[in-house]
């Protein structure tokens, strides 16, 4: 049995709200209870315009130290299935988000590449 689709990304922040405000604003994601909404306003969910729920955020609990800025994500990227790379690429520039394009044109690919606000690459990736 092949995986099809991103179950879902967990993204622990201590700046849960700015991380929220990235992937609403700039990949058009809104918030919503998730299948596993405990712990208040700690745990966040961001669904896509067919109510999926693909990126789960969440506050460090008080007992927990953050993580010091220097230290690297295991975490390298997360890539999302999109469509009408133009209207992508026009969001980002009118958010000021910096990309860059990439094709791969022997997998009938391009992608738009960015990063969010915790340094963790978001990956854009579309049919051609």
């Amino acid at each position: 049995m092949p995986v099809t689709s991103i179950g879902h990304v967990n993204i622990r922040t201590p700046i849960q709200e700015e991380t929220l405000v990235f992937f609403e604003r700039c990949l058009g994601f809104r918030r919503a209870p998730g299948p596993a909404s405990t712990n208040g306003g700690n745990n966040v969910w961001l669904f896509d315009e067919n109510d999926a729920p693909l990126v789960h955020v969440s506050r460090p609990p008080g007992h927990e130290a953050p993580r010091a800025a220097e230290v690297k994500s295991r975490l390298d990227h997360v890539a999302f299935d999109c469509t009408d790379i133009a209207a992508f690429a026009a969001r980002l520039e009118a958010e000021g988000v910096p990309y860059t394009e990439a094709s791969l044109p022997g997998a009938g690919l391009r992608q738009l590449n960015l990063f969010d606000p915790n340094g963790i690459k978001i990956e854009l990736t579309f049919r051609e």
